[in-house]
């Protein structure tokens, strides 16, 4: 019998209650008092039994009503606890001051893989060891956020956060650890990042190569093989890349792309593998998550593949063959789910010639590989193109500008891009800001071999009868020779320009440069 019991404020009321229920040899199981309302629960009982004992509670002096209920304002407050704390996607374990485990949510249990009675009332420190950030709360008060932690037992990593519980007192009453498995901590992470979602679609062209080059990718989409990417810069490797990824089985799952010549060797093998916390000085308390890692069940897009060094080389090739990667200062191996398309503008066949580049990790990269054609190879894509970079721009900047001019699409037809699309990007950009009329003319539109002459040293006029990459490789091999009468070696000499071992080596090939013939 389940029973709420609403009276007037008066002394022995609960003694005048319990001494009906004793006279009738009734145990009680629970009562509570809130307010003038009293809350009772009872053995179970027989109907006429339940009638005798509410016939005479209705007699006492006070009693304003009695009704039945369902819940115990207790159970009432645990069973709304229980819906709230299964309705979010964290795990949420609850123990008391000495650690025993008083509540677990659903999704705790599932994340976990454990049935519910196995640890409830059981000591954390048994029945979840690698919870040891619970027990740290317990013993200092303090909240911990967002460390990740190993499971051994579960061969599994997960995100915790314990914080602890106080009562009435401000004394510790117990704590309370949020669980996150490390795929809900990657979709968390692509929210975040807010990836743009490019399509096929987005691909503007009207060139019969372009045309055959999509479908060929939108095929080579389904597999789970890797892709390598082949171009000029500026030619569309990564918008490709994101393309593939979306029209892919992973097309839910994240996207990551990450420039492998922008940034140091180093920083690039902490970047893409992860570290344990204590690696190094400055590293993150619990370690960090590598892109391999991050990226599982999605794709991760590694830009001038052909720039890494010869220790990368070998630790990528590791996990191309063994899908597990092992982070730095760390001894597990974490397996991966992750599709890995490369690009590079480099001569990845020579470099392997030339001892520059593994044989072995060229093949593992080059399964299926796409070659995008230069625009100067396309030209027929330049007016749709133009118009619609024209468009794109006009939409983000104040100006009265409407057209381009037909002589103006001509001019633009005329020349090669060695800049590819990114530098047609530039010029329509240009031409709009200096553009005075309703329409951008041919004088508007300014090519690399217009741009003016300065006489700060650079002497851009002895290029003026150059294109731009005769230009770019003249330039870049005399700042390469004269580093070289300062660095006498290569990895000195790839240090001070911000390039890797492997490619100063390569561009010193490339321009015929040696030590010996420079100093």
């Amino acid at each position: 019998m389940k029973i709420c019991i609403e009276n007037k404020d008066r002394h022995g009321l609960v003694y005048d209650i319990s001494k009906i229920l004793l006279k009738y040899n009734v145990n009680i199981i629970s009562m509570e008092v809130i307010k003038n309302t009293t809350y009772l629960e009872t053995e179970a009982l027989s109907y006429k039994g339940e009638q005798k004992i509410l016939s005479e509670l209705h007699e006492l002096s006070g009693i304003v009503q009695i009704k039945s209920i369902m819940l115990m304002p207790h159970n009432e407050k645990y069973q709304q606890m229980d819906i709230v704390f299964n309705t979010i996607n964290e795990g949420i374990i609850i123990t008391d001051k000495n650690g025993n485990i008083i509540y677990i949510n659903k999704v705790a249990v599932k994340i976990l893989k454990i049935p519910n009675d196995d640890i409830l009332g059981q000591n954390i420190s048994k029945a979840l060891p690698f919870c040891k950030l619970l027990l740290k709360t317990l013993q200092t008060g303090k909240k911990y956020l967002h460390h990740e932690v190993y499971a051994e037992e579960y061969d599994n990593h997960y995100m915790v956060s314990s914080q602890p519980l106080l009562d009435e007192n401000n004394n510790l009453s117990g704590g309370v650890a949020v669980i996150r498995d490390m795929e809900t901590v990657r979709q968390i992470y692509q929210k975040i990042t807010g990836q743009p979602s490019i399509s096929f679609k987005d691909i503007i062209h009207q060139s019969d190569i372009m045309e055959k080059l999509i479908l060929s990718a939108q095929h080579y989409a389904s597999s789970n093989s890797t892709i390598l990417i082949r171009g000029e810069t500026g030619s569309g490797k990564e918008l490709f890349a994101r393309a593939i990824h979306n029209a892919s089985p992973r097309h839910d799952n994240i996207f990551l792309a990450i420039n492998c010549t922008a940034i140091p060797d180093t920083l690039l093998e902490s970047e893409l593998f992860g570290y344990e916390e204590g690696t190094f000085t400055g590293a993150n308390k619990g370690g960090k998550l590598g892109l391999f890692e991050l990226a599982s069940g999605g794709t991760l897009f590694l830009d001038e593949i052909g720039d890494i060094s010869s220790t990368l080389q070998a630790k990528l090739l590791r996990v191309l063959q063994e899908h597990r990667v092992r982070r730095i200062g760390g001894n597990r191996e974490i397996p991966i789910n992750v599709r890995i398309i490369s690009a590079t503008n480099c001569n990845l066949e020579q470099m392997v010639k030339d001892g520059l580049f593994r044989q072995d990790l060229y093949y593992r990269l080059n399964v299926i590989p796409l070659y995008l054609p230069p625009l100067r190879e396309r030209k027929e894509d330049i007016r749709l193109l133009a118009n619609y970079l024209f468009q794109s721009t006009v939409n983000n900047i104040n100006t009265s500008i409407k057209s381009i001019s037909q002589e103006a699409f001509e001019k633009l037809n005329n020349y090669d891009y060695p800049g590819n699309v990114r530098e047609l990007s530039n010029i329509i950009e240009r031409a709009i800001n200096v553009a005075r009329g309703p329409e951008i003319t041919a004088d508007d539109i300014i090519l690399f071999n217009q741009m003016p002459t300065t006489n700060n040293g650079s002497n851009l006029n002895n290029y003026s009868t150059l294109n731009l990459n005769e230009a770019l490789r003249s330039t870049e091999k005399n700042i390469i020779k004269e580093a070289m009468r300062k660095f006498n070696s290569s990895r000195k000499l790839g240090a001070a320009l911000g390039l890797s071992h492997t490619s100063i080596i390569r561009k010193m090939k490339e321009y015929n440069l040696n030590f010996d013939k420079n100093n």
